[in-house]
């Protein structure tokens, strides 16, 4: 086999060679109008790349990103039930979504049933992140089991800098806050925008945190961002969140260490018409951000824009995952983008409108996203090729 060439038998062609190609097809037609168009950041996109060296931009471990599932039913037995069908099929993760955050979507969980909800739950071995105002409540839980928490894999949301100072002592290793972009992504704003105000964000976090000492500081942020169905767009963002994060550390005299990176699918891409399609939405956002090293995901059931996702839609989110990571094993190689010209360009491009968002931010100009844009909207079965004739909601009926 080692002597079978069979490149050898074809010849040398090289880019001149296709654009001759390309001409032909065009008919005079201009190359820059037809095949050269930019992003909304401005980044000019071309239809054809070699091979490009550019920083490396992989998490930590190579090791399957977690895979964590919206805990949300405002009835503290059900949603107890439910994070315990999730664990037993190829969940690894729960997110305990509150009913005062901003995430949950007119649902969610009463902070003083937490016990009841995690009842069962072994959470030495599951990560667990929050999203509302349980933080605290939960390490109070935690602290009536014989569990070390410098090994739990848990994130917290807390807002109170002095809380974040109080888990560092007891032992946690954070993130204690989180810089979340999923906001402004909802408001329309562009990749950029949404890297650039997220990082202000988690670079003003750092600051109220200075009391932690370096081991601790830069640990205890992580980020959150909104991965689409553009896939290569959220390939380029999750990549370059890892490299900008790293310049400000180096800028801010900090030592380098792997930032916590989470994914979720759009809020914004889930049609609330022939909401099925959010399916095939939610993978190739789950591809993108798998692909481009996010630590951990998590996928909105595709029928929450409709109500309460039932059990079907919950275990069609898990296995969205299941199947991209352990059917495909896209989480074997380490930042398999690296060195395709086009996802280097675009990174590269992102980085560098982010990185003038986030300048603007630090001087008080925070980026104004256009809510009125289109990008990231659902198309098709919405405006495009409706159903004739809806199917029923995959929803919970709550009394």
């Amino acid at each position: 086999m080692s002597d079978l060439k069979l490149a050898s038998e074809f010849p040398a062609l090289g880019r001149a060679d296709w654009m001759k190609r390309v001409e032909a097809v065009l008919k005079g037609a201009s190359f820059e109008e037809k095949l050269v168009h930019s992003s909304a950041d401005g980044i000019r996109l071309e239809p054809l790349y070699g091979q490009l060296a550019g920083p490396r931009a992989a998490r930590a471990t190579q090791v399957p990103w977690t895979l964590h599932q919206r805990v949300d039913h405002p009835d503290a037995a059900r949603a107890n039930g439910l994070a315990l069908d999730d664990l037993a099929n190829g969940a690894t993760g729960l997110v305990l979504v509150m009913k005062d955050s901003a995430t949950a979507r007119g649902y969610g969980i009463d902070p003083s049933l937490l016990a009841r909800v995690l009842q069962g739950v072994h959470l030495h071995a599951v990560a667990l992140r929050v999203e509302g105002s349980a933080s605290m409540a939960l390490a109070e839980l935690i602290a009536t089991q014989p569990i070390d928490p410098e090994r739990l894999n848990a994130s917290f949301a807390l807002t109170n800098p002095a809380d974040a100072a109080e888990l560092a002592r007891r032992g946690y290793t954070g993130p204690y806050m989180e810089a979340d972009g999923r906001s402004w992504h909802e408001q329309g704003a562009t990749e950029a925008q949404e890297l650039g105000a997220t990082l202000a964000t988690a670079v003003a976090t750092l600051r109220s945190l200075e009391r932690l000492n370096d081991v601790h500081l830069v640990r205890s942020v992580g980020i959150t961002l909104a991965a689409n169905q553009d896939m290569f767009a959220t390939l380029a963002k999750f990549r370059a969140i890892r490299l900008l994060w790293r310049r400000v550390l180096q800028a801010a005299g900090l030592p380098d260490a792997p930032l916590r990176l989470h994914a979720e699918t759009s809020w914004r891409m889930m049609a609330v018409k022939d909401p099925h399609t959010n399916i095939l939405r939610a993978t190739t956002a789950v591809f993108g951000a798998g692909l481009g090293g996010a630590d951990s995901i998590t996928v909105l059931p595709f029928s929450l824009a409709q109500g309460l996702p039932n059990a079907f839609a919950r275990r069609v989110a898990r296995n969205v995952q299941n199947v991209l990571a352990e059917e495909s094993n896209l989480w074997r190689v380490a930042d398999p983008a690296s060195g395709a010209g086009y996802i280097e360009t675009y990174t590269q491009g992102l980085c560098e409108a982010a990185w003038k968002v986030f300048q603007a931010a630090e001087a008080g100009d925070w980026p104004a996203p256009n809510p009125s844009s289109t990008a990231g909207l659902p198309v098709i079965g919405t405006t495009a090729y409706p159903l004739r004739d809806e199917f029923a909601p995959e929803t919970e009926a709550l009394s």
